[in-house]
């Protein structure tokens, strides 16, 4: 069996400079270094793909992953945060990213979440 696992959000949308708040569950345990979440803000089109953005939380936990533990986590978008956009031709989004660092290849749980556009000033 493998390391599963799975993100819990408090809510699916965000506004710039808001805390992205939730939590990581580890669904199936195992071997892992450490365990971590990432935001990032990624530009996709058919033929690139680039991360414009990235916030880190840091290590959540260090050592092997137990079945049915949790990690909460906290992250802060930035208060010129895009929201997300697509067409045709690519796309711009956020997504969490929840990361086991293995030996070998990586675990990741990974989840787009919706970011609505800033007020206008006048």
């Amino acid at each position: 069996m493998s390391l599963r696992l799975e993100l819990q959000l408090d809510r699916e949308r965000f506004a710039p400079a808001e805390t992205v708040k939730g939590s990581v569950l580890v669904v199936e345990g195992g071997g892992s270094r450490s365990l971590g979440v990432s935001l990032t803000y990624n530009e996709k089109t058919e033929d690139f793909f680039d991360v414009v953005t990235s916030i880190d939380c840091g290590a959540l936990h260090e050592g092997d992953l137990t079945a049915g533990t949790s990690f909460a986590f906290e992250l802060i978008l930035p208060a010129d945060a895009l929201p997300n956009y697509k067409s045709e031709h690519g796309e711009l989004y956020w997504e969490l990213d929840a990361k086991s660092d293995e030996p070998g290849r990586d675990t990741h749980e990974r989840r787009r979440i919706e970011i609505d556009p800033a007020p206008h000033s006048d």
